[in-house]
């Protein structure tokens, strides 16, 4: 894994351009308050722990119970794994942004931690490692970690660009290998590191273009979030 940091709005834009994206298959991008390991929710208290059946277990008690919650149809096991991941349910999943402005936010929004370093990681990779969902019917019979561009199922998928990596559990590892240790994958991820004291001038460039609770959830908790964010010098 390559590693850069990144010392302002622009160095990091400048970066993004150094890119060549237009000679890249795919590039994917995500951001972390922390310095967090590249591991999907469902494998982050016990990544050693194999939570395969588990989880068909809670997919298949989501499509039960959330039949009439869901307004739109829902074809595959994979649209409704994306769909259940963007309200909470923990899987194998891990989100990533087709845009690098959105997951600067998602690295720099926690006001919490205004005062740590934030993370954005980079995975550029080819067409060969996505998922054909015609071929891989299931989530859970992958025989290695690939690239998943979903169905734009959900309002929060389309206004965040959203991709995702889809993982798997490692009979030979005896547990959930993470992005940044995985021998296929390790070579083609960058981490850049975003200083705590650019992070409050990050997110005021971001808000100039167009990047904010408001727009990245486009529905009442985004609004509200979007207020609070506004009006939190006068709460102080």
């Amino acid at each position: 894994m390559k590693r850069k940091t990144i010392t302002s709005f622009s160095s990091f834009l400048n970066y993004v351009e150094s890119l060549e994206l237009t000679r890249i298959d795919i590039i994917l991008f995500r951001g972390q308050s922390g310095n967090d390991a590249l591991l999907p929710s469902i494998a982050r208290s016990n990544s050693g722990l194999n939570t395969t059946e588990v989880e068909k277990d809670m997919l298949a008690e989501f499509r039960r119970r959330s039949y009439l919650l869901i307004n739109r149809e829902i074809k595959s096991d994979w649209d409704l794994l994306v769909y259940a991941q963007h309200f909470g349910l923990k899987t194998r999943l891990l989100d990533w942004s087709s845009n690098p402005l959105v997951a600067l936010w998602f690295a720099c929004q926690n006001e919490h931690k205004l005062d740590k370093d934030s993370y954005v990681y980079i995975l550029e990779g080819d067409k060969s490692m996505m998922v054909d969902i015609d071929k891989d019917k299931s989530p859970f019979t992958n025989d290695k970690t690939k690239i998943l561009r979903p169905v734009l199922n959900s309002e929060r998928i389309l206004a965040q660009s959203g991709w995702f990596t889809a993982h798997r559990y490692s009979n030979k590892a005896k547990k959930f290998v993470q992005l940044e240790s995985n021998k296929e994958l390790k070579t083609a991820i960058t981490r850049l590191k975003i200083p705590s004291k650019i992070k409050l001038d990050v997110l005021k460039k971001l808000a100039i273009f167009g990047n904010n609770n408001r727009t990245i959830f486009p529905d009442i908790h985004g609004l509200c979030a979007h207020m609070n964010w506004n009006y939190r010098d006068a709460l102080k």
